[in-house]
């Protein structure tokens, strides 16, 4: 029992390194996005008209794009915000009743109730991170759209620009 303890004890701390690895993608990715979000916000207050003229076809196209693209990037920004969510960090049992009765029962129940806050809490932590991951994978997924849009955006300005 004392190897199977020291495997779940070595599980648990590479689980908790993987829920803290995700918080901090999250952190990053959602600072990332919110300056992807104020340089659109600047790029259409400051170039709006040039960009989107809506007496051709090419400027409505454009407006497609650019729309197209700050869903895709306030979407995936909610989805960075969804991840990094303040909620509960599943943690070992630690209150004093506990102690006071693993200090009062013989081995054999003390290294089965450890085996069973580790297998609790590794099932809650590793439910709490891969929860984290989807609504990454997500924010990851839309910020790809996003640039694909912002790509046929700029393609098309481009050609506006050495057409005209």
């Amino acid at each position: 029992m004392d190897e199977t303890l020291a495997y779940l004890k070595d599980r648990y701390k590479d689980e908790q390194a993987r829920y803290d690895h995700f918080e901090n993608k999250c952190a990053r990715f959602l600072t990332a996005v919110s300056i992807v979000i104020a340089a659109l916000t600047t790029l259409v207050s400051a170039k709006g008209r040039a960009l989107f003229n809506l007496n051709n076809p090419s400027g409505v196209i454009a407006l497609g794009c650019f729309l197209a693209a700050a869903i895709c990037v306030v979407c995936s920004w909610g989805h960075a915000l969804s991840a990094l969510r303040i909620r509960d960090c599943p943690t070992l049992p630690s209150s004093r009743q506990t102690m006071e009765w693993l200090k009062q029962v013989d081995a054999s129940a003390y290294q089965q109730h450890i085996y069973n806050c580790y297998i609790d809490t590794l099932e809650k932590l590793k439910s709490a991170t891969d929860a984290k991951s989807k609504s990454l994978d997500f924010a990851y997924s839309e910020m790809v759209y996003a640039a694909w849009a912002l790509s046929l955006l700029a393609v098309m300005s481009i050609g506006e620009e050495l057409l005209a």
